[in-house]
């Protein structure tokens, strides 16, 4: 008997990998840079560009 997925696709993937991800442009917080990012920006919290996120980014915990 073959296993699937309640869905019938038996992949499992979870849809999260569904093409190319819709990118908004934004405006680092921090150093004025244009950027775009995979979600609307809310303007009242910050957003920042790759290399500045990495500064404000939280440190892992293990």
């Amino acid at each position: 008997m073959e296993r699937r997925s309640f869905n019938g696709r038996g992949g499992g993937s979870g849809g999260f990998n569904n093409g190319p991800r819709e990118m908004h442009k934004a405006k680092c917080a921090d150093c004025g840079q244009e950027t775009e990012v995979p979600f609307v920006p809310d303007p009242d919290r910050p957003v920042y560009c790759k290399e500045c996120y990495q500064s404000h980014r939280p440190p892992k915990r293990y």
